[in-house]
């Protein structure tokens, strides 16, 4: 059986590290798992280049820009001469130009949601059209128990859940880089990061209206949030028009993320909707704390105190004392770093997310 995965994405993140990882596990069994993407005014997209790398098989769709709707006949293409049984689309674009391709070659079409965004009133009309698209998709995958019980207006028949993963023995190839070092921030500081793409939904706001509450109480405590998107030079504003500024750093998106996210004292995700966070699993896999808003899929991988901490979506104050509190609790912090890379081990890989999609593969193929 061969399997397309497409997804739009001009960078290398979370979502496309699933994607990367999923087709390296496949390719020891009887599937051929392809991983395609658009080219957009010749720019070949990074996902592409890493699969090039690690000889995982690729297609490029070359368009003129993000809607262009000669994506269809492209895709129509491919999937007549790759001898594609069925394709799976991973964000709102894909979804609605794959429903079409599909309907010209007869290829069955599994959408993967995967979280969403609403950046402006072009990507809030694309995800309308995209919600109308699911009506018609054969299958839904959800990272969730909380989105499958979202779209319940789908019968449990159309929609499974398969999980994010991650690969611990991967991870724990990866050199840290001393957050520290490379902030020039004190030898006592305890540093705080986040990472996300900054729009709305991911609440970074609240976490910085949170950070001054907690250096009031605590001057070890540093904030790094990582990251790049429309909300980011609003925020850099804010935060330079704090008391605190300078212990609140927004560097943008940097590649080294892994190796900080190994040496930061807390990982913070404070979103208010989710799908199941990526950098979530990655802090749990390489042993730092997490606290988290208690969104999405979130809670089915933490168990509140045990293996990280939870609190409700936009409460800063609430979110400042989780940070303060466990800032000065050496020994909750080691508990639930052991706990969190158990769970990861346990529940959350590669192996066990191919089983899971293999099992949807065939469900929707017969």
């Amino acid at each position: 059986m061969t399997i397309l995965h497409l997804r739009a994405s001009n960078f290398y993140g979370g979502p496309e590290r699933q994607l990367y990882h999923h087709a390296r596990v496949m390719a020891s069994t009887d599937y051929r798992v392809i991983i395609g993407s658009y080219s957009e005014n010749g720019k070949r997209p990074e996902l592409l280049d890493v699969a090039e790398v690690g000889d995982v098989d690729n297609v490029l769709l070359d368009v003129k820009s993000a809607y262009d709707l000669s994506a269809i006949g492209k895709m129509r293409n491919v999937l007549r001469g790759e001898n594609v049984d069925l394709l799976c689309t991973h964000d709102y674009r894909s979804h609605l130009l794959g429903h079409f391709a599909c309907a010209l070659s007869k290829v069955k079409h599994v959408c993967f949601m995967r979280g969403s965004t609403k950046d402006d009133l072009k990507v809030r009309l694309y995800q309308w059209l995209d919600r109308l698209t699911l009506g018609f998709a054969d299958h839904i995958v959800t990272v969730s128990e909380q989105q499958r019980r979202a779209l319940r207006r789908f019968s449990d028949e159309r929609i499974s859940v398969a999980h994010n993963a991650v690969s611990i023995d991967e991870l724990d190839e990866i050199e840290p880089v001393d957050l520290k070092s490379a902030f020039d921030l004190p030898p006592e500081a305890l540093v705080v990061m986040a990472a996300g793409r900054f729009s709305l939904e991911k609440g970074q706001r609240f976490l910085i209206r949170a950070a001054a509450e907690c250096i009031e109480q605590d001057r070890r405590l540093c904030f790094i949030l990582f990251g790049d998107g429309p909300q980011l030079a609003e925020l850099h504003r804010v935060v330079k028009n704090s008391a605190y500024g300078s212990r609140i750093i927004l560097p943008g998106f940097d590649k080294r993320l892994l190796g900080f996210l190994k040496t930061a004292d807390i990982l913070v995700n404070p979103s208010l909707s989710e799908g199941l966070p990526n950098v979530v699993l990655e802090a749990m896999a390489v042993g730092t704390p997490v606290i988290a808003t208690s969104v999405g899929g979130v809670p089915e991988l933490i168990e509140n105190e045990r293996s990280g901490l939870l609190v409700n979506p936009g409460d800063a104050a609430a979110l400042s004392q989780k940070i303060v509190d466990l800032a000065e609790d050496v020994p909750l912090r080691r508990q639930l770093a052991d706990n969190g890379r158990e769970v990861v081990r346990r529940r959350f890989s590669f192996a066990q997310q191919a089983n899971t999609l293999t099992r949807i593969y065939e469900k929707v193929s017969t």
